[in-house]
């Protein structure tokens, strides 16, 4: 899923998530599914956890969400971590399963936490106990590895910790995730600085359990309730894909190249190499900037598939040199009655190609989400239909993503014989002739293998993707002097 909404540490900017579901994992994977050695590979790349989902954040034009971890054999605690230590030798500690609803006096305790932290927001209600229950039950459900940590002075509970834990390929204790922390807010419990005491007993538990990392959620360099983290040491940073061991370059943030820096293929799952996030929307600016990453959206919402955003390798592509056309559709065009029009009735085009029966396809790809985003890509100037018509009829036609000099073919129907096929000979010739690249047949098909499609490797089209992609082409005019050609035939 992909869920944007004002940012929590920095409230002049929005913050856009990318989800991956359980309950679609399981569906994908099967009920057997190994979700805490899943959850370790996620960890590794920076994924968080909320009741069934996974995520992670990918905002526009900021850098300032960092994962922090620490290997907890090599943890050294500082003078003040060893004073909040002893000063809380009075406490009882409890480790549990999570998963049981959730009690009243941890809703109470969750309740006076969050009003405490948030009442000072102009627009802040007060949970009711109902509320605060249902809060703590999705933090504390979806997930097959959740535990508990109490803290209790003389029986009253004073702190929760909700920890997540992972596991290797051997199923043995990878890592423990701090997932979320409440506490007691009257003055002589915050005095006891529990929130450092809860760290140091989770890493404590790390050591006994013997898992390797401990993680610690977000580090944000510029924001004081979440720099604080980096006072665990020695620490390590998750900067650009690589786990960095933690120095005072990490706090120098820098502002992303592009708007958005897309999980590459693979970043979801090893088993899945050609898929790179999954969302449950279709935004303008993931849009926009996937096709400058190589990246589309390609799922079944028939099916009742998510948005499954993939960078197929190979990739099927047309170059101008070797571009083929049959001796058939040759014969044909000197012959051809139909007329062809340009970006005229793109949604007809879109709403047809989604209509087409497909070999192996249950339903469609092209479902209402896809048509409503594509509509208002449509409008921005970066997608482009070509129709074909008999008369007043319209009979075939296809649409596609230009980037740069390069055109990405979305999809095609055919009412009457030949009247696609004639569109994108006829489209292709002129677009090679006019400067363009390259068409980018996205996947095999075997109509585009007539073509001249050819597989390349996805590496090798990213390339030219990049290269391309600077190379203007002005659709406009090309359109123009395309059709005032075609029509005159």
């Amino acid at each position: 899923m992909q869920y944007a909404s004002p940012c929590g540490y920095y409230p002049d900017r929005i913050c856009s998530d990318l989800y991956t579901t359980i309950p679609w994992l399981l569906n994908k994977f099967g009920p057997n599914l190994n979700q805490t050695l899943l959850y370790s590979d996620l960890k590794e790349k920076g994924f968080c956890r909320y009741s069934n989902t996974f995520y992670i954040n990918k905002c526009a034009w900021c850098n300032e969400c960092r994962p922090i971890r620490l290997k907890a054999k090599d943890f050294k605690p500082s003078k003040s971590q060893r004073a909040v230590w002893r000063k809380n030798q009075d406490l009882q500690v409890n480790l549990k399963e999570a998963g049981k609803d959730p009690s009243d006096e941890e809703a109470l305790l969750f309740r006076e936490y969050d009003a405490y932290h948030n009442q000072h927001k102009a627009d802040y209600k007060k949970m009711t106990m109902e509320e605060a229950k249902r809060q703590l039950s999705q933090m504390n459900k979806g997930y097959d590895g959740i535990w508990n940590m109490e803290y209790r002075l003389n029986d009253r509970l004073i702190g929760v910790g909700i920890l997540d834990f992972t596991t290797n390929k051997n199923n043995e204790p990878e890592a423990l995730c701090s997932n979320y922390f409440y506490y007691d807010v009257s003055p002589e419990i915050r005095k006891r600085s529990l929130g450092v005491y809860s760290v140091l007993q989770e890493i404590a538990l790390c050591i006994e359990m013997g898992f390797k990392y401990y993680y610690l959620g977000l580090y944000l360099p510029g924001c004081k309730k979440m720099n604080y983290k980096a006072n665990y040491q020695p620490c390590q940073i998750l900067i650009n894909g690589k786990w960095k061991k933690y120095s005072e370059s990490c706090n120098k943030v820098k502002t992303p190249k592009e708007s958005f820096k897309l999980p590459p293929p693979g970043y979801f799952s090893s088993h899945e190499p050609d898929i790179c996030f999954i969302t449950d929307s279709i935004s303008q600016e993931f849009l926009k900037a996937a096709y400058q990453q190589g990246i589309f959206p390609w799922y079944n919402e028939d099916a009742g598939e998510p948005v499954i955003w993939r960078s197929p390798n190979p990739r099927f592509v047309i170059f101008p040199e070797q571009l083929h056309v049959s001796k058939s559709i040759k014969k044909f065009l000197k012959h051809n009655p139909y007329h062809y029009t340009i970006d005229t009735c793109f949604e007809e085009v879109m709403k047809n190609c989604g209509s087409m029966t497909r070999q192996d396809q249950i339903g469609s790809w092209i479902g209402p989400q896809m048509l409503q985003a594509y509509k208002k890509f449509f409008e921005s100037g970066f997608v482009h239909s070509i129709e074909v018509w008999h008369g007043e009829k319209l009979v075939g036609g296809f649409y596609g993503v230009m980037v740069g000099s390069i055109f990405i073919g979305e999809s095609m129907f055919t009412l009457e014989d030949n009247s696609s096929k004639s569109a994108f000979v006829l489209f292709a010739q002129n677009f090679f002739a006019k400067g363009g690249k390259l068409i980018d047949c996205q996947a095999y098909t075997d109509n585009m293998a007539r073509y001249g499609a050819m597989d390349i490797p996805r590496k090798d089209y990213l390339k030219l993707l990049k290269k391309y992609s600077k190379i203007t082409f002005n659709f406009d005019n090309f359109s123009s002097s395309l059709l005032e050609k075609i029509n005159l035939q």
